[in-house]
């Protein structure tokens, strides 16, 4: 709740807040045993994780395709059914194990990725462009352009996902060069010091 300090002539008015005190109980955080980790559910949420990605990926397909179920592109009978359970979820996001989940491409030529990004970014341009002019011309004749683009836009927004890879390594490495700069200089800052204790003392 916030009071008003009492104003004096000419002064500017002045706003204190008070907090409230930290509850009772706080004193007992240290003597609590966290609970563990819920390894099961990590790893369910990782499968499906998986298979959502999967089945996006088989419905980006079907409509390029142009077909009506996507048991093609799974190899297979397609599996409708969700693994029951419990997963472990942040704002509506399930979290996946990073030590169970299959990494597709680890990036070790980001050159690839970026060439293969223009090149589908180009081709979407192109695509969006004919798709205009479909919907000048003959406008109920567009689904087949329409499927492609997105189609493409789904291909290139994979790629991005991809760069994280690449992208978390290179950050991991520029934080920890900063670490060690900072260190080296606090050393270099401690050895000038420490000369000038030998200087003064000798």
């Amino acid at each position: 709740m916030a009071e008003q300090a009492p104003e004096g002539e000419g002064e500017a008015q002045l706003l204190v807040s008070e907090f409230p005190p930290p509850p009772t109980y706080y004193k007992f955080a240290n003597q609590l045993t966290p609970p563990s980790i819920p390894k099961e559910a990590l790893a369910r949420g990782t499968r499906r994780a998986a298979r959502a990605a999967a089945k996006a990926l088989a419905e980006s397909e079907r409509m390029r395709l142009g077909q009506t179920s996507t048991d093609a592109i799974f190899g297979g009978e397609a599996m409708n059914d969700e693994e029951e359970g419990d997963v472990v979820a942040v704002f509506g996001e399930i979290v996946e194990d990073p030590n169970l989940i299959e990494v597709a491409d680890i990036c070790e030529d980001p050159a690839k990725i970026r060439d293969e990004v223009h090149r589908l970014n180009r081709k979407v341009m192109a695509l969006f462009v004919g798709l205009a002019k479909d919907l000048v011309n003959d406008p109920l004749k567009n689904k087949e352009r329409r499927d492609e683009l997105s189609h493409n836009i789904f291909l290139m927004l994979k790629e991005c996902n991809k760069f994280r890879e690449y992208q978390a390594r290179e950050n991991l490495i520029e934080l920890l060069e900063k670490q060690l700069e900072g260190r080296r200089s606090l050393l270099n800052e401690l050895k000038e010091e420490l000369q000038k204790v030998d200087e003064i003392l000798g």
